[in-house]
């Protein structure tokens, strides 16, 4: 995976002194553009030498990790305005634009005083000019958790992933559980491949709101487990990494998702991996990160070492394969530095189950 800053982006963030002429800005600046060529030349950079205004909340899960008072807060926080001032953009693709998600998923942000808008694009394209201005709009961008390869594959067919990015590089806070933290990175170990979380699924009009997270809940014996597998699917690439939501949880398929993780990144050990409790989050400020364990949630952290049983406090894992092709699961710090848990992919191998999920899946929508 390459990583590429755009110019304006260098530029913007280049600190000039006050009053200062354009000749002498020219030779100021000097220095920022001969970095910039320099990265360019080398194709690609590291998270030493990004210079990026993202903000972002990462929750491990959608409806219920978002329906937390703190994790609103933290959100609402990192935009620097006071919560009645801040306006939330709530993007609902991945459960196809259904209202009982979004209720969950914004109801906290309803109750802080904050404005929320509602972008729906699932059965419907609004023109250019509408995604930009409901886009530029907003102070946070909240992402609902869900089907992450049918809304990363819908955003990018209507450029709303441009959109996206630039609201990033503006720095608005960009926010979401499950698949809406998933989509923010290179990509992640997904449940897109779940029938139930299909579109012809979710939008049977049989089919009960059941008031759950999306995620769904675990088989209650081997025999009712589903069939259906975990895939690695592509995100928007704005930080690196493979992301596992849900990473202590088991859904329908009867599986552990952080045992399954591990399998999948022995498929793609160039790769990262970026594990976040069902109950915990990864708060991205600039340069900095700090992790969130929900008080009194279950999670996978007792004693700081890793519990299958959810006996221990949300936590979130850096997972690596070593030389010998073993993965090493390190617990993240509570805070640091982004360079500490996140580095480029040294390479990305694409999962051949993708294109099959995509068929069965299809964004149908004009």
């Amino acid at each position: 995976r390459v990583y590429r800053l755009r110019p304006i982006a260098i530029l913007r963030h280049a600190r000039l002194p006050a009053r200062t002429s354009w000749c002498g800005r020219r030779y100021l600046l000097f220095p920022v553009v001969i970095r910039l060529l320099a990265i360019r030349a080398a194709g690609a950079y590291s998270v030493n030498q990004l210079i990026s205004p993202m903000k972002g909340v990462f929750v491990g899960s959608g409806s219920d990790g978002l329906n937390e008072k703190e994790i609103c807060k933290v959100v609402t926080s990192l935009t620097g305005k006071a919560e009645t001032e801040c306006s939330v953009l709530y993007i609902g693709t991945a459960t196809y634009d259904l209202p009982g998600p979004r209720d969950r998923q914004t109801v906290r942000f309803h109750e802080a005083g904050c404005k929320v808008e509602d972008l729906s694009v699932t059965s419907k394209t609004p023109s250019a000019s509408e995604l930009q201005q409901l886009v530029a709009a907003a102070d946070i961008i909240l992402a609902s958790g869900g089907n992450t390869l049918f809304a990363v594959d819908r955003w990018k067919r209507i450029g709303l992933d441009k959109c996206l990015r630039e609201a990033m590089e503006r720095g608005a806070v960009l926010t979401g559980g499950s698949a809406g933290a998933i989509c923010w990175f290179d990509g992640g170990h997904s449940d897109s491949m779940d029938p139930d979380t299909y579109k012809t699924a979710m939008l049977n009009p049989s089919a009960a709101d059941t008031g759950a997270d999306e995620s769904g809940s675990a088989p209650t014996s081997k025999e009712e487990a589903k069939p259906w597998e975990y895939i690695r699917i592509n995100g928007l690439g704005f930080l690196p990494g493979l992301v596992c939501p849900h990473h202590d949880k088991v859904q329908s398929n009867g599986v552990l998702r952080a045992k399954d993780f591990d399998a999948m990144l022995r498929r793609h050990p160039g790769e990262r991996g970026i594990c976040i409790d069902h109950w915990a989050a990864l708060v991205v400020d600039g340069e900095s990160f700090r992790t969130i364990s929900l008080p009194g949630k279950p999670g996978s952290v007792l004693n700081a070492q890793f519990v299958e049983d959810a006996s221990g406090a949300p936590g979130v894992w850096i997972k690596t394969i070593s030389p010998q092709g073993e993965v090493t699961a390190e617990l993240c710090p509570p805070a640091g530095k982004l360079p500490q848990i996140l580095a480029p992919a040294k390479n990305i191998v694409p999962d051949l189950r993708v294109d099959k999920c995509r068929a069965e899946n299809p964004d149908d929508a004009p």
